[in-house]
C-alpha cells in the first residue's frame, strides 16, 4: 500500500476568525493539531497512550507555516497530514489545508517534534512500534 496523507475534516469556527470572518493566522495550529491527533488515533496510537504507557513525550521543536488564501468562517476544510521525515529521535509532520468544496489551497505547515523521556526530558529513540504504525503516512517531502 502506497503511503498517503491522512485527511481530517474540520470547520473554521467563529473563535478562529477576525471581525471580518476570515481565519486568523494563529488559528491554524488548532487545525494542524487536530489532524495530528486523529492521524495517530487512526493507526492505533494516541498521545495519551504514548505519554502514559510508553513514556514517550513529543514536544514541539520547530514550526513553519505558509498561508496561501484566506479561509472563511464556517468553511469546511480538509487538513491533509503526513510524516515527511522520521529520524532516530524526531519526526516531521506536513500539513496542507484545503477548502473542502473545491480543494482551494489555504495553508501549508511543517512541524518537527522530538521524542523525549518523560521524567528526564532527554532525547530517546522513537520506538520501532511507533515507526511501524506511522508507516502508512510517511511520504517523501
Amino acid at each position: 500500500m502506497k503511503p498517503a496523507p491522512y485527511e481530517h475534516r474540520d470547520r473554521v469556527r467563529w473563535s478562529d476568525c477576525d471581525p471580518m470572518g476570515i481565519i486568523w493566522y494563529g488559528a491554524y495550529p488548532r487545525l494542524f493539531e487536530a489532524a495530528e491527533f486523529e492521524l495517530l488515533r487512526s493507526c492505533g496510537l494516541s498521545y495519551e497512550a504514548l505519554r502514559g504507557e510508553g513514556g514517550v513525550w513529543l514536544p514541539r521543536k520547530a514550526f513553519t507555516a505558509e498561508y496561501h488564501s484566506p479561509a472563511q468562517m464556517d468553511e469546511e476544510v480538509i487538513v491533509a497530514a503526513s510524516v515527511t521525515k522520521i529520524g532516530t529521535t524526531s519526526l516531521t509532520w506536513r500539513f496542507e489545508v484545503y477548502r473542502a468544496s473545491d480543494r482551494a489551497h489555504r495553508a501549508s505547515a511543517q512541524l518537527t517534534v522530538v521524542s523525549v523521556e518523560k521524567d528526564a526530558m532527554v532525547k530517546r529513540r522513537i520506538p520501532d512500534s511507533v515507526r511501524q504504525q506511522l508507516a502508512p503516512f510517511i511520504v517523501a517531502d
